[in-house]
């Protein structure tokens, strides 16, 4: 059995936007998987950090401020245009 053929320039824009619209909505699940699973995988390292900084000393702590201060400071300023 052959397909009938589509002559109407409306109906072939339709189908052809159609697929596309399918297309884009299986990307946009495939993308949502992926930044699903990483953001589990994020929180379970901000899990396991928790954790750990919950097991360190007073001296240990105070290191590891003084280190996120840094890192913040670090990511806040803009890079130097030479």
């Amino acid at each position: 059995m052959t397909p009938i053929p589509v002559r109407s320039r409306k109906v072939r824009k339709i189908l052809r936007l159609e697929a596309r619209a399918r297309r884009l909505l299986t990307r946009y699940e495939q993308a949502l998987e992926r930044a699903t699973r990483a953001k589990a995988q994020a929180h379970m390292l901000l899990d396991e950090v928790s954790g750990l900084e919950y097991a360190l000393t007073g001296t240990q702590l105070g290191e590891l401020r003084r280190q996120r201060g840094e890192v913040a400071r670090t990511e806040a300023s803009p890079p130097s245009t030479s």
